[in-house]
């Protein structure tokens, strides 16, 4: 004799599996974690440290970046390639205006764009980013702001997919 479920059983079953299923895939997805370190502070600079996987981001590339706060986002000084294959590059920057500051707690993450420049000779620019970590810093140098995401890649920017983006 054969096992037998009724229509509630299975049901409930149903949707256990599909419960495990979804976190599965949760717990492989991208890592990441983002916050302010301490209590509110006036973030005035920022260390940004791109990991680049198997396609680098030539010289010729800027990349875009924005903090992504409760009133809106802010644009960062650009960011200019080449990252090689698989390397780690980090670059400090400001505001575009050096003198915004933005408040720590009103950070809900942060934005980044790939602009190709190609010379002539070149088609455009494709780039794969397997890590972003952002930190931020106060007008007096302390740490106050962390943000931090990694995969493989984590983003793969082209021609007609040139944004990401991060909250946190």
């Amino acid at each position: 004799m054969g096992i037998r479920f009724p229509r509630l059983r299975t049901l409930v079953l149903f949707v256990a599996t599909s419960m495990l299923a979804t976190l599965g895939v949760t717990v492989l997805a991208t890592p990441a974690s983002a916050g302010r370190i301490g209590s509110c502070a006036s973030l005035r600079s920022f260390t940004l440290v791109f990991q680049t996987g198997g396609d680098d981001l030539r010289g010729n590339s800027e990349v875009i970046p924005f903090l992504r706060t409760a009133s809106g986002d802010v644009e960062l000084q650009h960011v200019w390639g080449g990252f090689a294959n698989n390397s780690s590059n980090s670059r400090t920057v400001t505001f575009i205006n050096p003198n915004w500051a933005v408040n720590s707690c009103s950070v809900t993450g942060a934005k980044l764009r790939m602009i190709s420049h190609p010379e002539w000779y070149e088609g455009t620019d494709d780039w794969n980013m397997d890590g972003f970590s952002l930190y931020g810093y106060s007008s007096t140098g302390s740490y106050r702001y962390h943000m931090s995401a990694s995969g493989a890649p984590l983003k793969r920017f082209t021609n007609t997919d040139q944004w990401w983006s991060m909250l946190g």
